[in-house]
């Protein structure tokens, strides 16, 4: 009796296990084979990252551009004008001024004044004297070796009889030819005009021509400020005859 009970109750359980195969749709093969694990990509720990990012700040002026123009549409127009507008272009040099002259390896000016002291030794039949004065001198320069010159010498020597002072004067225009260097401007020249001298002796003329050749150098100061140093031989005619005398020069030269 007890057999039969017990193989009633074995028969049962394998009726109901097998009922319950059939409703889940799952073939006893397939059962065999299959993963009793859910799969991983239908579970919830496949929604957690395994590593976090790391989350970028926001630019800090995103926040101040949207409360500026909320807050006050004016500003925000500004601003805008302000970033559309172009940047301010760097002045472009200005070109250098083109020199009034060149010559060698240095700008320089046309125009020549030269301001000096000058001391001649005057002999005549009528009277000799050594005389000091001043000498006056203004040169334009058509190119870089040829000017034009214009001269002025005056001159003053002790008293002769009755009390009356020497007082002589060359003039006179000229051409002049120099080698112009960086600082040493070696030149030679040549000017021709007249002479006045004082006192007036009897039976003559107060007046003669004047020839006077010579050359100098000149030594540059600065741009615009040279010393010279000249020399001359000059032949003058007065009261009827030739003088053949000499003379020098030192003077400050200024160009412009």
């Amino acid at each position: 009796m007890k057999r039969l009970l017990v193989s009633s109750l074995l028969l049962s359980a394998i009726v109901c296990t097998a009922q319950a195969q059939n409703i889940s749709g799952i073939s006893p093969e397939a059962d065999q084979t299959a993963n009793a694990a859910a799969d991983f990509s239908v579970s919830s720990a496949a929604s957690v990252p395994l590593i976090k990012p790391i989350p970028q700040p926001e630019p800090f002026f995103v926040a101040d551009t949207l409360d500026l123009a909320s807050a006050n549409p004016a500003a925000s127009a500004v601003v805008s004008t302000a970033l559309a507008l172009p940047l301010e272009a760097t002045p472009e040099p200005s070109p250098e001024p083109t020199p009034r002259f060149i010559y060698s390896d240095r700008d320089d000016y046309r125009w020549q004044l030269g301001l000096g002291v000058s001391f001649e030794r005057f002999r005549s039949s009528i009277y000799s004297a050594s005389a000091v004065g001043t000498d006056t001198s203004l040169t334009y320069f058509l190119n870089d070796w040829l000017g034009a010159e214009g001269d002025i010498l005056t001159f003053f020597a002790p008293s002769i009889g009755h009390g009356e002072h020497i007082k002589l004067v060359n003039y006179g225009i000229g051409p002049r030819i120099t080698w112009r260097r960086p600082r040493w401007e070696p030149w030679f020249h040549g000017i021709f005009g007249g002479s006045h001298a004082l006192p007036q002796t009897a039976g003559n003329s107060q007046n003669g021509v004047s020839i006077q050749l010579g050359g100098g150098a000149d030594y540059r100061l600065a741009p615009r400020l040279s010393l010279r140093l000249e020399v001359d031989y000059v032949r003058t005619r007065m009261f009827s005859q030739w003088q053949n005398n000499g003379q020098g020069a030192l003077a400050l030269v200024f160009h412009f």
